[in-house]
């Protein structure tokens, strides 16, 4: 899975293995050029999504803003003049953005165990997290708290990277507008009455983020311009794949299980799931089915990407909604004994960074 990197001043986390290596020097932006190769997700080449198309969208943010010195820090080490004038000049609520997910009842979203946990640590303390929800502009949202984050247990952020998935508890906190959060709907769960997905299917993505995918190794875009974030929510037109497409891709041998779905673009747009909204909702006809997970690159053509099968793990939400009760960070996953009985664990080592 592609590292959380600091980049356009958005202090992601800082995994505990070197950055990859470069991919080769793209070509011309009509051959799809590859994009960056770091962990999470943002739509890339997407469009505006319509008010009220996707009411339980959820952005996860940093609360601790970035102090003066990172973000100095973050200018000096930009890679050209574009993007340090890009970093002076950004909002803070472009740096604060670490992941997407999506409203599941009232008090619970769904997210990637990426954006929480590496293997035993935890990457964020969770007084310095929030979720903003109620409205597809980011500036008009309104904030809630997370109360307790569980991630499935046998996620390996190192390893096989399959179970990337996490279950947020939210509660109001005191600038949480009631008549916002009242606009943000839960998602419908793909269920066993509900017709199963078949390759072909037509799916959504949507979140917000940088408006287009980036040279390797670089924060610019494929026009050459420094990339900026949308304010607004994006959305992508994808399509389920067989298996047998991701199982081409060398990097996701280990991951391809039947607990994640194959995820290729619909349309010549190329669009697709790229930098930053990790865990954010993949959707048939308004039923949540997936949730932003990996991939190589954003964009690529002929590059499908890996997104969690949110019907595999429906035992392990309900277990989850049920039977956990204490805040914190902790991992979970369903016993062999026992129907939906949970082994649990909360220890977990303390995060590395300032943000965390």
């Amino acid at each position: 899975m592609r590292n959380i990197l600091l980049l356009l001043g958005a202090v992601l986390l800082i995994a505990a293995q070197p950055a990859p290596e470069p991919a080769p020097n793209p070509g011309t932006a009509a051959e799809t050029p590859p994009a960056p190769e770091d962990e999470g997700s943002r739509v890339v080449r997407g469009t505006p999504a319509p008010p009220g198309s996707s009411p339980w969208q959820i952005q996860v943010y940093f609360k601790v803003p970035m102090t003066k010195k990172e973000i100095a820090a973050a200018i000096r080490s930009a890679a050209s003049e574009p993007e340090r004038q890009a970093l002076r000049t950004m909002e803070g609520w472009e740096r604060d953005h670490l992941c997407g997910g999506a409203l599941i009842n009232k008090e619970w979203a769904l997210s990637a165990a990426h954006c929480f946990v590496a293997e035993k640590e935890v990457l964020v303390k969770l007084p310095n997290l929030g979720v903003r929800l109620g409205n597809i502009d980011l500036k008009a949202a309104t904030p809630k708290r997370i109360d307790r984050i569980i991630v499935h247990g046998d996620y390996r952020r190192f390893g096989h990277k399959q179970h990337d998935i996490a279950l947020l508890h939210l509660v109001d906190d005191a600038d949480t507008k009631p008549e916002i959060a009242a606009a943000a709907t839960p998602v419908r769960l793909i269920g066993e009455r509900m017709r199963a997905l078949e390759a072909g299917d037509d799916l959504k993505v949507t979140g917000w983020g940088h408006v287009s995918e980036r040279k390797a190794g670089q924060t610019r875009s494929v026009s050459g311009d420094a990339m900026r974030s949308s304010q607004v929510l994006l959305e992508g037109q994808l399509e389920l794949l067989d298996q047998a497409e991701c199982a081409k891709v060398p990097d996701y041998q280990k991951t391809l299980n039947a607990g994640v779905l194959c995820v290729g673009a619909r349309t010549s747009a190329q669009q697709d799931s790229c930098q930053g909204d990790s865990g954010g909702p993949l959707t048939r006809q308004r039923i949540l089915v997936g949730l932003v997970s990996t991939g190589v690159g954003c964009g690529r053509k002929g590059v499908p990407a890996l997104y969690t099968n949110v019907a595999h793990y429906a035992e392990w939400i309900t277990a989850v909604q049920q039977q956990v009760k204490t805040s914190g960070v902790t991992r979970c996953v369903v016993a062999q004994s026992g129907p939906r009985k949970l082994a649990c664990s909360a220890k977990l080592n303390p995060p590395r960074t300032n943000r965390g």
